[in-house]
């Protein structure tokens, strides 16, 4: 069992919108969304008009200096992106999240070598509910005196979201040895930072995220058609 880093009056201190970058993993094969997955994949999902990339994208713009999405096809947004929004292919498609995740990191140290984000927001592409305040507040928790923390994750109903957090774009260097030594799973990832350093991980425990995401939005991901007709009013399932 792990005992989390929990922050208790620490300071925080604001991040600039310029200072983070943004990923969000549009791959995977949605295969549970059986028939009512479109051909652009769960991202391209319509909801009130919009596909779920597109709500994501809108939520994280006012927080974050750029978005790079992994996987999928390539988004088709309008020429008036509030920040600019790159794509790249999934290097290893169908070898799940946590790979996609590394590609994005990789390709923000290969861009950006020499003016690298302080921090990088990581979103999955299936989050409807997901709102900029949100986004804020999570950043905003990074603790920046404490030099170790590589990784800021909300506890969503008990549960850790790690497809909405917000880590150091330096847990590129873990996350390839981890790689190396056959490690492929998110909670398997935490659990290796955690034993390479106790203080890697910062959770806001769930007591306080409720606080801020009193409907856990951050938590309501869409993974079969029922969750689907729960936002696009489809009562055929």
């Amino acid at each position: 069992s792990f005992s989390w880093f929990v922050a208790v009056n620490k300071s925080f201190k604001k991040v600039q919108k310029e200072e983070t970058a943004a990923i969000i993993l549009a791959g995977g094969t949605a295969r549970r969304l059986a028939e009512k997955r479109p051909l652009g994949g769960k991202a391209e999902c319509i909801i009130g008009g919009q596909s779920l990339l597109s709500i994501v994208s809108g939520a994280l713009a006012p927080v974050t200096g750029s978005i790079l999405v992994v996987g999928g096809d390539p988004p088709r947004l309008s020429s008036q992106e509030a920040v600019p929004v790159r794509h790249i292919p999934d290097q290893q498609p169908e070898s799940g999240p946590l790979a996609a995740f590394r590609d994005g990191l990789r390709w923000l140290w290969h861009e950006h070598a020499n003016s690298l984000p302080q921090l990088v927001i990581l979103s999955a592409c299936d989050l409807p509910s997901i709102k900029s305040s949100l986004v804020s507040e999570m950043v905003d928790r990074f603790p920046q005196d404490e030099m170790c923390t590589q990784w800021v994750i909300p506890e969503v109903g008990k549960r850790l979201q790690y497809l909405f957090s917000v880590c150091r774009p330096t847990i590129l260097h873990p996350l390839d040895s981890f790689f190396a030594s056959g490690g492929r799973d998110f909670q398997s990832f935490v659990q290796y930072l955690q034993k390479l350093e106790s203080t890697s991980i910062y959770v806001i425990s769930d007591a306080i995220w409720r606080t801020i995401d009193p409907h856990a939005h951050a938590g309501s991901d869409i993974d079969t058609p029922a969750d689907l007709a729960m936002y696009t009013g489809d009562a055929s399932h």
